[in-house]
């Protein structure tokens, strides 16, 4: 090597070690609803300055150190909480392949005017959420006692998408109203293309794999979140990370 080659290496190493390279931080959450009670955000209006979440419809609380809906209603007057019909998603975006646990209470389900019965009322945990109308859906606790993993797809007559089954209906797993659960989701993308997911509500398993099914397989980034109908549902802590 000649000199004036060392010199140019050299210079290029002391001006690499010189820089900091900005590094992004892993897609994270760590939710344990620690604090005082209070709002911490309902639609159309901001509550506390947690940043973690984006309630679309309902209302979420912090009380006695859990994350709660309140007692849910239709809505239409300032002193309603709206959560029978009840949405929350991570304002964090960037979640792909995940591994997510969530401690969660069913203390009722109701029916209100707006909100007449329906089998799937209960709780559903949302993964690769890319907006109302493209997203996956693991129904946990069902009024008609299954569970099910679902697809939607933009364009159709639900709010603006399609659901699409991904898994069969797991029967004669009833709602445990008034204890406490612990729910695991896990989403990996596949080499030929697919999407797998596998869930467990306490240990009683389920699993689905969308090769397309509707739309193409939701691949990549997407939020996180939490659907409740018809449903008072309280939350212990909610805990995600990037899968390995």
């Amino acid at each position: 090597m000649t000199l004036g080659r060392a010199a140019s290496v050299l210079a290029a190493l002391v001006a690499v070690q010189g820089c900091s390279v900005a590094v992004a931080s892993p897609a994270h959450i760590a939710e344990t609803f620690a604090g005082p009670d209070e709002l911490i955000a309902a639609e159309g209006t901001p509550g506390s300055d947690d940043a973690s979440w984006d309630v679309t419809s309902g209302t979420l609380f912090r009380a006695g150190g859990n994350g709660w809906t309140g007692h849910p209603d239709a809505g239409g007057t300032p002193e309603s909480t709206g959560s029978a019909v009840f949405r929350m998603v991570s304002e964090d975006r960037r979640f792909a392949d995940l591994d997510m646990s969530v401690t969660l209470r069913v203390d009722a389900l109701v029916e209100t005017s707006r909100t007449p019965a329906q089998d799937y009322d209960g709780a559903h945990i949302w993964v690769r959420y890319r907006s109302d109308r493209e997203l996956y859906a693991v129904s946990v606790d069902r009024r008609d006692a299954t569970m099910i993993i679902k697809k939607k797809c933009p364009g159709g007559d639900s709010n603006g998408g399609t659901y699409y089954d991904l898994s069969p209906s797991l029967p004669d797993v009833p709602i445990p109203q008034g204890q406490w659960q612990h729910v695991a989701v896990s989403v990996r993308d596949l080499p030929d293309g697919s999407v797998h997911i596998t869930a467990a509500r306490d240990g009683v398993p389920i699993e689905a794999t969308d090769d397309g099914i509707g739309c193409p397989a939701l691949r990549g980034g997407g939020g996180v979140g939490i659907r409740g109908d018809n449903a008072e549902l309280r939350f212990a802590n909610i805990i995600v990370d990037q899968g390995s």
